[in-house]
């Protein structure tokens, strides 16, 4: 089978959590690729990637990205066309999250702020997509899709009424983006989906 008529799916945070479980539904699928994303590929959590179940003309490919670090999703791209010689990408899942800080508005830091911000808004979905964005346009029915949060959403605030003004104010940044998104890029389905 050709790899252009294979489905190449990347996700982020995919070594633990939701992001391993998107992994292990798409790897017992045929014919797919599969691109898990994570912090560091020398993790136990990321080497028991490579013992789950594949489907027939299914693989796995791991690569390094910090939400973090701008160029990280940058230099993933270049990897997975250089050393694997991915042509497209159907699929790009913006799981990778951080939640660290709890508090409300009157004693968050901006420190706090920022690093939810940096991780939740701009690692993904603001530097994944740029990065993946060539990759999604070769593709016949590219998606984009963003983990979200209800602790993001303006209009549902008093049903998220945790103290998360760190973490809820990135997501809400998250869902302005993925719906700019899709508005900017007809071609590519982009959306943010809640998991609960």
């Amino acid at each position: 089978m050709s790899s252009s008529s294979l489905q190449t799916v990347l996700i982020t945070g995919a070594n633990r959590g939701i992001g391993k479980g998107i992994v292990t539904v798409y790897l017992s699928k045929s014919d797919v690729t599969v691109i898990a994303a994570v912090r560091d590929l020398e993790s136990i959590s990321t080497k028991a990637l490579s013992s789950l179940p594949k489907a027939k003309n299914s693989s796995l490919i791991t690569v390094k990205i910090d939400s973090r670090l701008e160029q990280d999703a940058i230099a993933a791209v270049r990897t997975l066309e250089s050393e694997h010689s991915i042509r497209k990408i159907d699929v790009v899942i913006a799981n990778a999250g951080t939640s660290a800080s709890l508090g409300p508005v009157a004693s968050i830091t901006a420190e706090q702020v920022l690093d939810n911000v940096t991780v939740n808004s701009l690692g993904r979905p603001l530097f994944l997509f740029q990065a993946t964005l060539p990759l999604l346009q070769k593709s016949s029915q590219p998606k984009f899709v963003v983990l979200g949060s209800q602790a993001g959403s303006i209009g549902a605030m008093e049903k998220a009424p945790a103290p998360m003004a760190a973490y809820g104010s990135s997501k809400a940044m998250a869902h302005y983006f993925v719906r700019k998104i899709h508005f900017e890029h007809k071609d590519i389905i982009s959306f943010a989906i809640e998991p609960g």
